[in-house]
């Protein structure tokens, strides 16, 4: 029977310049490395979306090589010229270019036909807490999450959202493919960012207090008092948000109280939210599949210092290699919160979807 590992290569909008559908190679690459008994298993199918070219590519494995072909060509290729205004954002039209509705179409379709066969389905790209961003794609108004239509998928929308998993998104019949598609181990990894200023503000608040500091990292207690103060500007965007931390109430109340206490417990149930609703904690959740997915704060680069044909993404926690590093996030986040470090120790987490299902109770 056919194994499956699906990689979607999302578009560097930013720039154009980067080939993401060479790092799914890479990816794949990894894989055969990883799995010896692969070399020549030509029940391996590797299977590319190069949002892009418009293409989707199958690789298959021979003497521990993977040979890649076309196997459909019928998407429109991004031209930035025209798929993007000046602030490069996706524009917002009936476009034939693959969204992440045409990859949740071929899974539904392989749980059909080659049912608990996807092994791995990883999504490498740009990326927010919210999803996978494949073309920095808007919703429309009647879409966003007060719209008459917020429970829907914008049609025109390709990038990966919260609701995508919901019933109002996929039917019964084509949920029940979806999760039929994935073998007993498979898991999901999606390869972005989850940078988010609230989140590493608070954390580096925390850390930088004197009451955290005077003890042994670790050995904190859910009583103990770590002391805030925010400016009007990060108020403004970001208090609303999280009222019961920042307001201690669900309805937003005046901002000019920006200076306050806050218990390692609220600081912790504040963690905890932000990454229950996070695009990864809802995949996990729904779908009871492992996710590995950034920490909402983090950020993630190409990978340096490993063999080339194999270097894929990273969550950077060294700084002498990147010039920047999220281990001080990290590291908060597998102390003090359930959340552990992905198998492959690239800095990302493990989305447990007992843990978040014991959350959203």
């Amino acid at each position: 029977m056919t194994k499956h590992i699906l990689l979607v290569a999302g578009y560097e909008y930013h720039h154009g310049r980067t080939n993401i559908a060479n790092i799914c190679k890479r990816r794949a690459n990894y894989l055969v490395h990883q799995n010896p008994s692969w070399q020549n298993n030509r029940a391996i199918k590797f299977t590319l979306f190069d949002v892009r070219f418009g293409r989707i590519d199958k690789g298959l494995i021979h003497n521990g090589t993977i040979n890649w072909s076309l196997e459909n060509d019928s998407f429109e290729a991004i031209d930035s010229r025209t798929h993007y205004d000046s602030d490069r954002h996706f524009i917002q039209a009936n476009t034939n270019v693959i969204s992440i509705t045409d990859v949740y179409e071929y899974i539904q379709n392989i749980g059909i036909r080659n049912p608990n066969s996807i092994l791995e389905f990883s999504i490498l790209g740009h990326g927010w807490r919210g999803g996978p961003v494949l073309v920095n794609s808007y919703q429309r108004d009647a879409y966003q999450f007060t719209g008459s239509n917020a429970s829907q998928r914008d049609p025109w929308d390709k990038d990966g959202r919260k609701k995508d998993t919901n019933i109002t998104n996929m039917s019964n019949a084509k949920w029940f493919n979806f999760k039929n598609a994935f073998a007993n181990d498979s898991y999901i990894w999606i390869w972005g960012c989850a940078a988010s200023h609230l989140y590493k503000k608070v954390i580096q608040k925390v850390i930088r207090d004197s009451n955290f500091r005077e003890k042994s990292y670790g050995t904190q207690l859910d009583s103990d008092i770590y002391h805030f103060s925010f400016t009007t500007s990060f108020a403004n965007r970001y208090f609303a948000y999280d009222p019961l931390f920042f307001f201690r109430s669900q309805n937003a109340q005046s901002i000019t109280n920006r200076t306050f206490t806050r218990s390692l417990r609220e600081v912790k149930d504040f963690l905890i939210r932000g990454l229950s609703h996070t695009y990864a904690a809802q995949m996990a959740y729904n779908t009871t599949i492992k996710v590995y997915a950034a920490l909402p704060g983090t950020g993630s680069d190409y990978e340096q210092g490993a063999t080339s044909s194999r270097c894929v993404m990273v969550v950077p926690t060294n700084s002498s290699i990147y010039g920047y590093s999220f281990n001080q996030i990290v590291r908060f986040f597998k102390t003090f919160t359930p959340m552990q470090e992905d198998p492959e120790r690239r800095g990302y987490a493990f989305y447990d979807p007992d843990v978040i299902k014991n959350w959203k109770r």
